[in-house]
């Protein structure tokens, strides 16, 4: 029922546009304006009432059946005689203007008939007119917003779309309602056969209009009225904060949509003050457009790619599968057919050799992507042909990261598995009805669904979705709530039952599918993520033979051979018997080995990146790099100094970064990035120019292996300085028939401890020192044990900083005692290889050749035009018109954060938040607050080191103040209960998770709080410390400088542990953003941006001119090489306003408008936390990150205290909140 609305009284009419409540009585009779709803008649002429819908100024509205042996039912407006004496008007032509504009209309309810009778509301009766309207089974829209109906994303955005169109029956037959209020319109549901079909967001509800009674030709707004845009805009904007109303507790697609029609709301609101009222056209396609962009994001395979940078996605977990043909690289299509063939299969191979574009080359969106001049037939010509439909799932995203993560049971991670298999398969019926929409079967979203519901435990009711986007959408939250922790859902069967029996809903979801089998296809099962033998349980299960499906699986290969072929474990499947292997680094190794064929598939890589980004100069990449022999390389290095001007130019052309790859393509798609970012003009790029490119490489890799905090930086120096030192040697010995490049270590265990052995090798191959390339023996008899030895090789990237050759052509041998002292020393490793070295000239690898090329001059061409740029822009949708209304700011104002002086603090507050904290400003900026501002109490976060606790309390008491302690574990975790009132929290000794913790529960909590925040005079690490690094190494690149400060950061140590401080439920298959903070104590971002696949980045850097700044901006640089997408930010780190700023705009660019995952990481200063705590605690943010080190160093932290800063957070609303 309405709660507040113009009403005039059924028993006085008079008169009065006031807003008010239905319980308001009428100050002339004392009746309640409500009366007619509350004491609802027992008959209105021939009809039985059933229920009250609502009233509006002049009647009321009811739900009846009439007499008789046909009970048909009806609405009955109705209204008292008497009020249509007074207002002079006529009922009857009221009627009629109702029915001429009802005809023929979808929005507007029509009318049967009217008459007059005496009804009976309680202890009165009043004669009235009766309209006698249409049926309609729903609830007024009052309902909706006032929370006693539910109300969800697509209904919301549906009833949207319907105002709209109402507003467009009345505007064609030239009317205005003039009095759409909720309690006027009714959210009709539909039966099934009925349901609405089309554009309809949501097929089975429509918003109709059931009172006509202030219909006129002219609009009524001013003076009490309000117009029919403004009550749409009304109803948008209340629907929006009812989808808010939950808080936390909000699904994640209800607060997304909210925004967006929070935007949308204001945006009309705009065009109505500037007297441009947006066509209904315009705006349904805008919400419609909004919603699915929101709601779907992963749709938009009709979209062109084109590259902003060339190495953009060189990860492919990253890249959506309908990109996937124009970039891959298979030579005579012999891979896809190896894995589109039935039966399962491992994929293996190294990091960054293409597994997952391969894999995903062979799902159901990558072959139904219309190639360029095809059409829809030429796709459903293709998809009919392959015998497969293939799901693509990534392992990564389904498994928790980071701290208070539990790994979930075999039985839970399948149970995963089967709804993310089946949320693809509603996106490929999605994917092929775009295609064809004849070729899907009616039933096919309750075929997948009932397939789910048959499979899984504990049992649940089985969804009928009207659309395969419901489907979708279910199937999605259903994901989302067996990630919860406290879940227990999980298989009801085995995966070789459950998985089959999905398919076969897949199969009879199409016609074009029902002989195909389905692919299930499983990327990244990595021990990144799970554990060697929860792997080995998982292939287990998974691999099974069925004639419907099979399953495709990638990992690196040391996960495959080397922990599940590790001695003494035993293994429920064959390979080769069982399931298949193919080995895609192998292979991309073998070929780069051919002569010729090696620079020919580099080439063709880079060329098909170069067709998509605009940056790339016009002509092929071969001709951009030129080309020198690598025998050519290997003399230059003999022949010369290692400080000579040739050594600065030893590293170029196509050979070169074709020679530096061992199957690691994202590796040579990022140098060549390099090449093209620092070129200039002329063609082929120079060679200085190149190899500056090489070595920068050489050093980032190298950095990123030292921070691992091992010696396997050690094994990687030592290697290629042995490889150095031989290379050398062959080129001043008058005996050797050629240059030797050692490049690979072919490895037997024969004796000592195997199992340590192995886990050696596969730390050294896990780290991307070596790539295993398997191996046969040297020996023309077959060993006796083959899973006990390897090839190595050398990810030579390593060792261009030691000037090593790039052919592949000599390798050491290690076995027994000899491969025992180098693993267990490897600082001595160039001792050691060097020592074990066979005496004998070995011959050279078969299918090895030295490649004799001159350099070659670029050929003239005019590239092919790059189609239109798309990728990862999260643009708000364009409409056709000029008249569809826009929006780029937040819907949510951002708060005044304003700064206060101390005498602007306030004499008292309830709640003072202090930590007790071990740095001296921690106590100077505590006594500072007390002399301005009295607390009723303080409430004190202990930490286990004393710090100035004594200090601090013994002041407080001093002061007659009452203190209450907590401890630092209890905040961390959100126990917060007894900060209540107006509250001040001063930051300055609160660490970053009891900060962030605070203040947002402050902010939450709408109370005013002010802030306090006291800085240092002396910093660690120490200004003229980083400054003396950053001269010494004014001529190295970023990474040795970063590695350079290693002696300079104190205050903290490693490993860092990831703790998430904030997590909603999140939809896993969205793309995701971060939001991070880069200072000079750099291992916190590189740590955060390292342990999660970001689909794009923000960190944000000092803009003072600073050593702490520079060295920041370095860290931000290097985090960034690894990310998708990035972009550094420049801000006053220490201006609270224009940090919170940065954040509220990402936040809107992201989340509202391009549908991402919105993540926070805590890795900079405390008012950077502070406002992301702010952010956090008004908008929807999926994760926030904190980075805890191992261990603190109290000596390490600052000295010395500096100025003391304020600021005044006003109460803001309790979440999302109007108002």
């Amino acid at each position: 029922m309405s709660e507040l609305g113009r009403f005039c009284c059924f028993n006085c009419p008079k008169p009065d546009q006031e807003l008010k409540a239905l319980t308001d009585p009428c100050p002339d009779c004392g009746y309640a304006y409500g009366f007619p709803l509350f004491d609802v008649p027992k008959m209105i002429g021939k009809f039985e009432v059933q229920r009250s819908l609502g009233r509006g100024f002049y009647g009321a509205a009811f739900v009846a059946k009439r007499q008789g042996a046909v009970r048909a039912q009806r609405v009955l407006k109705v209204a008292p005689k008497e009020m249509y004496s007074h207002f002079n008007k006529s009922f009857e032509d009221e009627v009629a203007r109702h029915s001429e504009v009802a005809e023929g209309s979808e929005f507007i309810v029509s009318v049967e008939d009217l008459f007059e009778a005496d009804v009976t509301f309680g202890d009165l009766t009043i004669p009235c007119h009766v309209a006698e309207l249409q049926y309609l089974d729903g609830e007024p829209l009052q309902a909706y917003l006032n929370g006693s109906k539910s109300l969800s994303a697509s209904e919301a955005a549906q009833i949207a779309c319907d105002l709209f169109r109402m507003r467009e029956e009345f505007e064609v037959r030239l009317k205005n309602h003039n009095d759409l209020h909720a309690a006027n319109i009714v959210v009709q549901r539909l039966p099934k056969p009925s349901w609405r079909r089309g554009d309809a967001i949501e097929p089975a509800i429509r918003a109709v209009a059931i009172d006509l009674g202030s219909v006129a030709e002219d609009r009524r707004s001013g003076g009490g009225y309000i117009g029919d845009l403004h009550w749409i805009a009304d109803h948008i904007t209340n629907m929006a904060f009812q989808l808010l109303d939950g808080g936390e507790n909000t699904a994640d697609l209800e607060k997304r949509i909210a925004l967006k029609l929070l935007s949308i709301a204001q945006s009309l609101t705009g065009a109505i003050e500037n007297q441009r009222p947006p066509s209904a056209e315009d705006v349904v396609r805008l919400i419609s457009e909004e919603y699915h962009q929101v709601a779907q994001p992963w749709r938009p395979w009709r979209n062109n790619l084109v590259l902003r940078r060339f190495e953009e996605s060189f990860n492919a977990q990253t890249m959506d599968a309908w990109y996937v043909p124009e970039l891959l690289v298979d030579p005579d299509g012999n891979w896809i057919k190896r894995v589109s063939a039935p039966g399962p299969l491992v994929m293996t191979g190294m990091r960054g050799c293409g597994k997952t574009m391969l894999l995903q080359s062979v799902q159901f969106h990558a072959r139904a992507t219309l190639r360029v001049q095809e059409t829809d037939a030429h796709a459903l010509k293709r998809i009919s042909a392959d015998g497969y439909v293939g799901l693509f799932v990534s392992a990564q995203r389904l498994i928790p990261v980071g701290s208070g993560a539990q790994e979930p049971s075999a039985a839970m991670l399948n149970a995963r598995l089967l709804v993310a298999y089946a949320a693809a398969a509603a996106r490929a019926i999605a994917h092929l009805s775009d295609l064809d929409g004849a070729s899907i079967a009616p039933d096919a979203p309750s075929l997948i669904a009932k397939a789910v519901a048959d499979v899984i435990s504990p049992a649940m009711p089985v969804a009928e979705p009207a659309t395969v986007e419901q489907l979708e959408r279910y199937l999605i939250d259903l994901l989302v709530r067996m990630s919860r922790s406290d879940s227990l859902f999980e298989l009801a069967t085995t995966p070789a039952t459950a998985f089959p029996h999905l398919a076969e809903a897949v199969r009879k979801s199409s016609p074009i599918w029902q002989d195909s089998q389905v692919l299930f296809l499983l990327d990244d099962v990595s021990t990144r993520y799970l554990d060697s033998r929860k792997i080995e349980e998982l292939l287990s299960a998974l691999i099974f033979q069925h004639p419907v499906c099979a399953f495709k699986l990638t990992s690196e290969a040391q996960t495959i051979f080397l922990t599940l072929k590790s001695p003494g474990q035993l293994h429920p499947a064959s390979a080769g018997r069982d399931f298949q292997t193919f080995d895609l680094g192998a292979e991309v190794y073998e070929t780069l080995k051919r002569p010729g064929g090696g620079k020919t598939f580099i080439n063709d890589v880079l060329r098909a990146r170069a067709k998509l980004y605009s940056g790339h100069p016009s002509a092929e990449p071969r001709d951009v790099l030129g080309d020198i022999d690598l025998e050519s390389i290997a003399r230059t290095i003999v022949s010369s100094q290692p400080t000579s001007t040739d050594r600065k130019r030893l590293y170029w052309g196509l050979s070169a970064l074709t020679g530096v790859c061992v199957g690691d393509i994202g590796s040579v798609i990022q140098i060549y990035q390099q090449i093209l970012a620092r070129r200039g003009k002329a063609l082929p790029v120079p060679p200085q120019i190149q190899n500056d490119a090489f070595q920068d490489f050489c050093a980032r890799y190298l950095y990123h292996l030292d921070r691992r905090g091992s010696d396997l930086k050690a094994v990687a120096m030592s290697f290629a300085e042995a490889s150095y030192q031989l290379l050398m040697q062959s080129g001043k010995d008058p005996a050797s028939k050629r240059l030797r490049q050692y490049n690979s270590i072919y490895i037997r265990i024969t004796s000592g401890d195997v199992e340590e052995q192995m886990k050696r090798l596969r730390d050294l191959v896990d780290a991307g020192v070596f790539v295993f390339t398997g191996a046969a023996p040297r020996t023309k008899t077959r060993d006796s044990n083959p899973t006990q030895q390897f090839q190595l090789t050398y990810r030579k990237i390593y060792g261009l900083v030691n000037f090593i050759g790039l052919s592949e052509r000599d390798r050491f041998e290690l076995s027994g005692d000899g491969l025992q002292e180098w693993l267990g020393h490897p600082t001595q490793g160039r001792e050691l290889l060097v020592k074990n070295l066979e005496k004998q000239e070995f011959d050279e690898e078969p299918g090895v050749a030295v490649e004799e090329t001159a350099e070659a001059k670029p050929r003239k061409f005019e590239r092919s035009q790059p189609v239109q740029l798309m990728l990862l822009e999260h643009g708000a949708p364009t409409t056709t018109s000029s008249r569809a209304p826009t929006f780029g700011k937040s819907p949510i104002a951002i708060p005044t954060v304003s700064r206060l002086t101390g005498s602007d603090l306030l004499a008292h507050v309830d709640t003072l938040v202090v930590g007790l904290g071990f740095e001296e400003r921690t106590a100077v900026s505590f006594e500072r607050f007390l002399e301005r501002t009295r607390p009723s109490k303080v409430l004190a976060v202990r930490y286990e080191n004393q710090g100035y606790a004594d200090r601090m309390l013994e002041h407080a008491r001093a002061r007659g103040i009452a203190v209450e302690e907590t401890s630092y574990a209890a905040v961390k975790a959100g126990e917060l209960s007894s900060v209540v009132g107006e509250s001040a929290i001063d930051i300055t000794g609160l660490a970053k998770p009891a900060l962030f913790n605070v203040v947002r529960h402050a902010v939450r909590s709408g109370s005013r709080s002010t802030l306090a925040y006291t800085a240092a005079s002396v910093y660690s690490p120490r200004e003229s410390d980083l400054t003396a690094v950053l001269e010494a190494h004014a001529s190295y690149n970023r990474h040795d400088t970063l590695a350079a400060l290693k002696h300079v950061l104190t205050g903290e140590q490693g490993p860092y542990t990831s703790q998430s401080l904030l997590t909603t439920e999140t939809d896993g298959t969205r793309s995701r953003g971060l939001c991070a903070f880069a200072s000079a104590k750099h291992e916190r971002i590189l740590r955060l941006i390292e342990q999660r696949e970001y689909d794009v980045v923000e960190i944000m850097v000092d803009q003072a001119d600073t050593a702490r700044a520079k060295v920041a901006e370095m860290a931000a640089t290097v985090a960034l090489e690894e990310c998708r997408a990035g972009e550094i930010v420049a801000a006053d780190v220490v201006d609270l306003e224009a940090v919170l700023r940065i954040l509220w705009s990402r936040h809107q660019q992201w989340y509202v408008k391009g549908g991402l995952n919105f993540e926070l990481g805590l890795t900079g200063n405390k008012i950077q936390a502070t406002a992301a705590a702010i952010v956090s605690a008004l908008l929807p943010v999926n994760e926030v990150w904190y980075l805890e080190p191992a261990k603190f160093d109290v000596n390490g932290f600052t000295q010395g205290t500096g100025d003391s800063y304020y600021y005044n957070l006003p109460g803001s609303a309790n979440a999302i909140r109007r108002g």
